[in-house]
């Protein structure tokens, strides 16, 4: 069995007396006297329950571990920087010697950092830079710490988190949830790369995808006149890999996650995207995204706002020839060839999903009283999930950042917006050191 399976429960037993005596002029220097008290006991505690604890787990290995002596190491916990003592034991079957902070904590990223700062560090890397981030940390725990640490963080559990998508690992919940359909939407944006260690002529960009499962929509307020929505069961997935992968990895969450007799496919008209509905969702309803429609629209007609109602029109309407129809009968056909070549060409491409919406049923498209409509022709959720999960954190003050170290923050950052399954997940991970589905090919 690991040390660190967490399989087994060790009792621990420490008493701590806190005692409070002086003359106070105010409540002010009342409150500054009960921290300090406060925070001068907890570390004592923290300290005698981390001795608990070894001189437990070692009554359980006496046939194989030795214990020698006590020493003391450097432990940055939430209480401040803390002189831990930490017990050198010597193992009985090769002679050699060890310290049991090296054996209960092999599987965290640092040693300096406790759980539980890890856990904050990254929470905090989540939302801001490194450096400002190690700084928050610092504050709170009034220790100076590098950006490095917050780094390391990151790197380490985010390759863990990666690695088990690899191998078909699913952090959400177990069970399939039922629902009258499911809608997926799906969207790419461009994220600047790393100058250092790339090719002259290489790309200076890299794609990252975003994909995003739901089963409807309900008002967020109930008051009159309140527009704003929630999605139902949302479920995302941001990756740096391939689309082709990015796909595979959607699709089978998606089945995992959700059972519904009918699903829609939002997307705009991208090639890639394209052939992920294709080849990954077969039996899905796809619907053209009609905010590109009308970007589209909008670069051919430019200010002409009354060309720009008459051509949205038969978008509307759901009817893609009477759509190629009043394109060709554009007075601006010939002014914008160019223009003009490329949303027709577009429309053409696209005619099944602009046609599409007829074929759901009304009451998936239609809202009815309080009750918001499950389904949308506009891509406003997945483009507001790529402000949030990726534009905030990745593309602001002239960022950089290398694909693969960038995926690693992103799965993280994806997790921690549901709070309940990144609580889980951690749990589960900080200090395992086994391999999930070690026989996955």
């Amino acid at each position: 069995m690991s040390p660190n399976s967490g399989t087994t429960q060790i009792a621990v037993s420490v008493l701590c007396t806190l005692r409070l005596d002086g003359g106070f002029s105010d409540v002010k220097s009342l409150e500054a006297a009960v921290v300090e008290a406060a925070q001068g006991v907890c570390r004592d505690f923290y300290c005698q329950a981390m001795a608990a604890f070894q001189t437990a787990w070692l009554e359980g290995r006496q046939d194989r571990l030795a214990p020698i002596r006590w020493r003391s190491i450097n432990h940055l916990t939430p209480f401040g920087m803390l002189r831990l003592p930490v017990r050198v034991v010597q193992d009985k079957s090769s002679g050699r010697y060890h310290t049991l902070s090296k054996i209960l904590w092999r599987g965290k990223a640092t040693r300096l950092l406790s759980p539980a700062l890890e856990q904050q560090a990254i929470e905090l890397a989540a939302e801001q830079n490194y450096r400002p981030a190690a700084r928050s940390l610092g504050r709170w725990v009034k220790t100076k710490l590098s950006h490095w640490l917050i780094w390391t963080a990151v790197q380490y559990y985010g390759a863990k988190l990666c690695h088990q998508m690899q191998r078909g690992f699913w952090a959400g919940a177990a069970g399939r949830q039922q629902a009258q359909v499911v809608i997926t939407e799906m969207d790419s944006t461009w994220v600047k790369r790393q100058q250092r260690r790339r090719p002259a002529n290489g790309p200076t960009h890299f794609p990252m995808h975003l994909g995003l499962h739901y089963t409807g929509r309900k008002r967020r307020y109930s008051r009159r006149g309140s527009t704003s929505v929630c999605l139902q069961n949302k479920c995302i997935l941001v990756s740096t890999d391939t689309v082709s992968v990015f796909g595979r990895r959607l699709a089978l969450a998606g089945q995992r996650l959700y059972q519904a007799s009918q699903q829609v496919v939002l997307s705009d008209g991208d090639e890639g995207l394209e052939r992920v509905r294709q080849s990954q969702f077969p039996g899905a309803l796809w619907l053209l995204d009609r905010w590109h429609i009308a970007q589209a629209v909008r670069t051919l007609v430019t200010h002409n706002e009354a060309e720009f109602q008459r051509l949205m029109k038969p978008v509307w309407q759901a009817d893609s020839e009477a759509v190629l129809q009043a394109i060709r009968t554009s007075p601006l056909r010939t002014q914008r060839p160019q223009e003009f070549r490329e949303l027709f060409g577009y429309v053409l491409g696209n005619r099944e999903g602009i046609d599409n919406w007829k074929l759901i049923p009304a009451s998936l498209r239609r809202s009815v009283g309080t009750k918001a409509a499950p389904v949308k022709c506009g891509s406003g959720a997945v483009e507001k999930n790529i402000e949030v999960q990726i534009n905030r954190r990745f593309k602001r003050q002239g960022r950089s950042w290398n694909p693969q170290r960038a995926d690693h923050l992103a799965q993280l950052k994806r997790l921690i917006c549901c709070p309940k399954t990144w609580n889980t997940w951690w749990n589960r991970v900080c200090l395992t050191t086994t391999t999930v589905n070690p026989g996955w090919p």
